[in-house]
């Protein structure tokens, strides 16, 4: 791993108690970095929990020079414990940060959020095939 990717380290937390669990409940905190034309991304990842469960979701925030600014969701698979989860998202986003694309992502949906909820820009709800 070069050392501007060892920079942009994913840091873990969970949303119940102090040990990650096997299955969903995780989150990162959120990564700044820009490029050399001055966009600024900010993305995080979560695994999902309850109807979600070992659901693989990204958030990217765009910031382009002039200041605008928008922020697209994506489900990237689903995992059946957490250790493949993270270790994958690392991947991908030192992917992401060479090449701005998700293009490793064998699974790669576009999400919506409709109260609170994910659903396909086609309007399928996501849900997990664990539960």
């Amino acid at each position: 791993m070069s050392v501007t990717l060892s920079h942009y380290t994913l840091e873990w937390s969970t949303t119940r108690g102090d040990d990650i669990p096997d299955e969903g409940y995780i989150y990162t905190q959120e990564v700044t970095f820009y490029t050399i034309d001055g966009y600024r991304y900010v993305v995080s990842f979560d695994v999902g929990d309850g109807r979600r469960l070992g659901l693989l979701f990204v958030t990217v925030e765009q910031k382009d020079p002039q200041g605008y600014s928008h922020t697209l969701n994506y489900c990237l698979g689903q995992f059946y414990h957490n250790q493949g989860a993270i270790k994958f998202s690392q991947f991908a986003l030192n992917h992401f940060i060479e090449t701005e694309t998700w293009s490793v992502c064998p699974s790669f949906e576009p999400v919506d959020y409709i109260d609170g909820d994910p659903y396909t820009l086609g309007g399928d709800e996501i849900v997990s095939g664990l539960i």
